[in-house]
């Protein structure tokens, strides 16, 4: 494999590759660093080298450089592994790594997410004091890495999660006839799924006869602001600190 190496950049935007999240927590990172050291550039790409690459075992040996870096499981979370996801794709499109690398580097990445988030427990608490999110991935989106980072960053503010992807009609009733919501996000990686997104939101709106909002984000929002909007959405942005303010989530 070619040693893949890069200069950690900061704020710059992103393209389509992961979607929502990794926009969202870069924003709650960036307000919430405060004395915080810059990302670390060789830890940055020691996990793009072992995440795409042959090594059994390679997301525990990632985790023994964090904790013996004393990098704490939240700056894992929201900085160090949207920082490897988009050199990742950055790999990618300049053709040094292949897409099978790319699928497994981003199927790592989910594991070390999985790995990093067990000290959250937002989904256990009393639902009557904690607010709930709907978190959905509409049908055919392929990336999901983006989602779990809202949903880690959602939990670390005490908001429990549920995630829901790829859901039918069937799905829907029969989740909202035994659950509550105080809100959905949706996430929207290209256009193809803005349409299906529309028909999300009307169901959501019919199920729950208008009281749950709906946000809608993704890596399409910069460009197709004005056609999400159109799907009917209480909320569309990239924002995750907005959508948790305006309905009043935490």
């Amino acid at each position: 494999m070619r040693d893949i190496r890069f200069e950690v950049e900061q704020g710059n935007s992103l393209d389509g590759f992961v979607g929502l999240a990794i926009e969202a927590m870069g924003r709650l990172a960036a307000r919430r660093r405060n004395g915080v050291g810059e990302l670390r550039t060789a830890l940055v790409n020691r996990l793009v080298e072992l995440a795409t690459g042959p090594e059994l075992g390679a997301m525990d040996l990632c985790l023994d450089d964090f904790r013996a870096a004393f990098v704490a499981p939240e700056d894992i979370a929201s900085q160090y592994v949207p920082a490897a996801a988009r050199n990742i794709g950055v790999a990618w499109e300049a053709d040094q790594i292949s897409f099978a690398q790319v699928t497994v580097g981003i199927a790592r990445l989910q594991e070390l997410l999985h790995a990093v988030q067990a000290d959250y427990t937002a989904d256990s608490s009393d639902p009557t004091n904690t607010s709930t999110v709907l978190l959905i991935v509409p049908p055919g989106e392929q990336h999901t890495l983006g989602s779990l980072i809202v949903a880690m960053g959602l939990r670390r503010r005490g908001i429990s999660v549920r995630m829901l992807f790829a859901p039918g009609l069937s799905d829907l009733s029969r989740l909202m006839a035994t659950n509550r919501f105080d809100a959905a996000l949706i996430t929207v990686g290209s256009m193809e799924r803005v349409e299906i997104s529309a028909k999300l939101v009307k169901t959501l709106s019919s199920l729950t006869k208008g009281r749950m909002r709906v946000a809608i984000g993704g890596a399409i929002v910069a460009q197709r602001a004005e056609a999400l909007a159109k799907t009917g959405a209480d909320l569309v942005t990239n924002d995750l600190s907005v959508v948790i303010s305006e309905f009043a989530l935490a």
